[in-house]
């Protein structure tokens, strides 16, 4: 590998190789090569024609499709920010089910435990100046993907836990064609806190939908 390969790999060190990202990767180290071989035919030195082709393209950033660099701190701040709000809001609103259910003690205990977590995390974070200047680069199709199966998943476990609920609270009723009876508001809190609180889960896949947005707010040049 000469020294125009290893410098159009290091242009394309983050992305992800696909065809669209393969084929642009040979169409510039063809480029390159061209520049140099007329550099040189025109009598400059090898080393120097090297230099000149490499200082004409600096960055791939905006050619790939579906690809962009981001501030990776600023990132990770804002998501540990975001996931702290979350973390807050989702323990005040169970702090009634810590009233009426074990389950609900539980979460009133964990959740601003999270949400410490989070804070300090978020605090070491931007202390840390280090690390400011650090860029990745986001794959916008992969993110996506990944978000539509977070929803996907919890969809799916938020049906099959109300469906299981249903069961263990009225599969009798239901079974033998009874009436639903619900005697009394205190039974009426402990079935509605059952069906409620998988909703809290929740905060796990709009953290990525979170994750995507806040990805594209500390693109390179946007923040």
């Amino acid at each position: 590998m000469n020294k125009l390969e290893r410098y159009v790999d290091h242009l394309f060190t983050g992305y992800k190789k696909t065809r669209q990202v393969q084929e642009l990767r040979n169409e510039i180290l063809s480029n390159l090569q061209a520049k140099v071989d007329d550099l040189t035919a025109h009598g400059v030195e090898y080393e120097v024609a090297v230099q000149e082709a490499k200082s004409s393209i600096k960055s791939v950033e905006g050619l790939v499709e579906g690809h962009f660099p981001y501030y990776v701190s600023k990132y990770k701040a804002e998501l540990l920010q975001t996931a702290a709000l979350y973390f807050l809001i989702a323990w005040v609103v169970t702090i009634p089910f810590s009233l009426i259910e074990q389950a609900g003690i539980l979460l009133s205990v964990i959740l601003p435990i999270l949400a410490a977590v989070c804070y300090i995390s978020y605090l070491m974070n931007t202390n840390s100046n280090q690390n400011n200047k650090v860029v990745a680069i986001s794959h916008d199709v992969s993110n996506k993907r990944h978000r539509n199966i977070a929803w996907a998943i919890w969809t799916v476990f938020f049906l099959i836990q109300s469906l299981f609920t249903t069961a263990v609270h009225f599969g009798s009723d239901i079974w033998f064609g009874r009436g639903i009876q619900i005697l009394g508001p205190y039974q009426f809190a402990v079935l509605a806190t059952h069906y409620i609180w998988p909703l809290i889960t929740g905060i796990i896949p709009l953290l990525f939908q979170a994750s995507l947005k806040i990805k594209q707010k500390h693109m390179v040049g946007e923040s």
